[in-house]
């Protein structure tokens, strides 16, 4: 008799919450059902965390400047100033980003590795073709982001502004966009869901209405490789190249301080070449597009949700 009080007993007990133990660290209840991590508001306040980031490091810079009397450099007269500015202050504003992205991530009991690294995405034939693809849909989008409103800042010139574009933001940006934020996705959503948030956070990421855009698509072909390739390796080498090679234009076409375009629709004057090279890199896009989407539709379960989340 008294075997059966003890089991009603049990049974009466609420159930403790499941609990995640980290090495280490003290153990965190793990999330369960519609508030498992990420959710929309985990995407909101993660953008939120990059956004004020850079508004607090961007204000303390001009007060540091202020105090040692530099001002604000002039991409004109120094353009080499702006530049290392930039870069100490994206640099700054990047790391601590991804810092408190990576604490809030384990606050909200996200778990399982955020950043894959493997040969596999050392592809050579890989890398060229997505390197390609990636001019071919910055081509074909040229009407719209023509059209578009842009109010990009000149990031200056030379070295460090080099440094800040082809080595800090394809690990910075990679790391938060295709390493946290894409994997915590695959792990909860599949494949589809994280690809396409992924990269429409890495375009949001950006503000400027042509960045956001052509950000967006970009983030797509990077993402597909990092997806294929279970590795960041090839979007960060990608990224580098892109980065590298509008750098190469604005040095080409621009002037310190000069927003001129950049754009190939408007550097070549014959129409008809252009409309041979619009409409190669179209076709380029919607095969390549369609290839990735059957690519990845095809992934098996086990393939789409490698890690838990």
């Amino acid at each position: 008799m008294s075997d059966k009080k003890e089991q009603a007993q049990e049974k009466e007990q609420p159930q403790e919450e499941p609990v995640r133990e980290s090495p280490g660290r003290e153990t965190v209840p793990a999330a369960s059902g519609n508030n498992r991590f990420p959710t929309f508001g985990d995407l909101l306040a993660m953008l939120g965390i990059a956004f004020a980031a850079q508004i607090l490091v961007g204000i303390l810079g001009r007060i540091v400047l202020a105090a040692l009397g530099s001002g604000t450099p002039d991409p004109v007269t120094a353009p080499d100033v702006v530049g290392k500015t930039t870069a100490v202050l994206y640099l700054v504003s990047m790391g601590v980003t991804l810092a408190a992205v990576l604490y809030y991530r384990h606050v909200r009991g996200g778990r399982g590795p955020w950043a894959r690294f493997s040969i596999r995405g050392l592809n050579p034939m890989l890398l060229l073709w997505t390197f390609v693809l990636i001019f071919a849909v910055g081509i074909a989008l040229e009407p719209l982001l023509r059209i578009l409103p842009d109010f990009s800042l000149d990031v200056g010139r030379g070295f460090w502004t080099l440094l800040s574009l082809v080595v800090f933001a394809p690990v910075f940006e990679e790391l938060l966009c295709r390493g946290v934020v894409l994997g915590s996705l695959r792990a909860r959503y599949g494949v589809t869901v994280a690809w396409l948030v992924s990269s429409l956070f890495f375009g949001v990421l950006h503000v400027q209405p042509v960045q956001v855009v052509s950000a967006t698509v970009v983030g797509l072909i990077l993402g597909y490789v990092c997806l294929a390739t279970d590795s960041l390796w090839p979007s960060m080498i990608l990224h580098a190249l892109n980065n590298a090679a509008a750098y190469l234009l604005m040095i080409l076409f621009g002037a310190p301080g000069d927003n001129a375009s950049t754009l190939l629709i408007d550097l070549v004057e014959n129409r008809t070449l252009y409309g041979v090279i619009y409409g190669a890199a179209v076709i380029l896009s919607a095969l390549s597009g369609w290839m990735m989407v059957r690519t990845l539709r095809r992934m098996k379960p086990t393939e789409k949700n490698p890690l838990e989340a």
